[in-house]
């Protein structure tokens, strides 16, 4: 009994709508050296006040958004729970997460100066946008795992933008190693989580986890974006 609360209370603590800002907190919050002379290469030195534009943009359309939405739906009777345990029920959802997704993406493409479009934050919102679609395209077919989606593309996130920047305190550890394995750890334990509650089963964990991973580890990285 306790384990399964425990595993209830971490689904909902590392909620899907979560993650995005989480990411996005540990771009502009985590230390770190850009490997150029351009201070402005490393998410942590952007002006405070651009990190609090960014968290008030992306917290309105990425949580208080799709929340609103999905209690609309409940009401409309569109969805019968808020856990969306049922596939067919999951495609209105997925398309109006993708749609806040897709304006938080272009706000921030569009709104903010150029100076601080950084390749790492439009690649992070471009491939959260992306994750979305393609689970959206695969629901048809299955019932992929969002959390486990949610939290590796934040892993992958982290992974491959540590890999442009070096260690704040220029030691010879590689960049955020600490920051990572906690993470994967805690990814760990929430894939574990919807496996235990059966939320999802082993294959839809593992397929949600390589795409969001795989996505994100690769547009933060190289700074795939449009």
């Amino acid at each position: 009994m306790i384990l399964k609360q425990f595993f209830s209370a971490l689904s909902y603590i590392f909620h899907p709508l979560f993650m995005p800002i989480l990411g996005v907190y540990i771009l502009l919050m985590v230390p770190s050296m850009p490997i150029t002379f351009n201070r402005l290469d490393a998410l942590y030195y952007f002006p405070p006040v651009v990190k609090q534009y960014l968290f008030i943009v992306l917290g309105i359309l990425t949580i208080i958004a799709p929340l609103l939405s999905l209690i609309i739906m409940y009401y409309n009777r569109i969805i019968t729970n808020f856990k969306l345990e049922v596939r067919e029920e999951r495609f209105y959802p997925y398309l109006l997460v993708a749609f806040y997704y897709l304006l938080a993406y272009f706000f921030v493409r569009k709104q903010l100066p150029l100076d601080y479009q950084h390749p790492a934050l439009l690649g992070f919102l471009f491939g959260i946008l992306l994750v979305v679609i393609i689970c959206l395209l695969l629901n048809f077919y299955i019932k992929i795992s969002l959390h486990a989606a949610a939290i590796y593309g934040v892993c992958g996130m982290l992974i491959g933008y540590s890999q442009t920047q070096l260690s704040a305190d220029l030691s010879g550890l590689a960049t955020n190693i600490y920051i990572i394995l906690y993470l994967l750890l805690v990814a760990a334990l929430v894939t574990g989580a919807r496996a235990y509650l059966k939320s999802h089963k082993i294959p839809e964990i593992l397929i949600g986890g390589l795409i969001g991973f795989t996505i994100t580890f690769f547009t933060v990285k190289y700074g795939i974006y449009i």
